[in-house]
């Protein structure tokens, strides 16, 4: 990770997917949420709550990607995310 933002995003990920430390280790900031960790919409509305109760109200992510197209949606990384957290906060 090269960011505070990215790390968090990671660390958040690790723990709504229940995945262990080696898992988060290979995340970067070009994994995409979709098309390489598969997240699920439980999974990403958990992601959401986290990021949330972490950084603030102002930060849904959940909202944001509603309002994404599919192909937006599909390409979603660990930066992005963390660059839509950096924006809001």
């Amino acid at each position: 990770m090269e960011t505070a933002a990215q790390r968090a995003v990671a660390e958040l990920l690790r723990e709504v997917t229940g995945e262990d430390a080696e898992w988060q280790a290979g995340l970067g900031p070009a994994t995409r949420l979709d098309g390489d960790l598969f997240l699920d919409s439980v999974e990403l509305v958990a992601l959401s709550a986290a990021l949330a109760a972490r950084f603030g109200p102002a930060v849904d992510l959940a909202g944001h990607v509603a309002g994404l197209d599919f192909d937006a949606l599909l390409t979603l990384t660990v930066a992005d995310v963390a660059d839509y957290v950096t924006a809001r906060t």
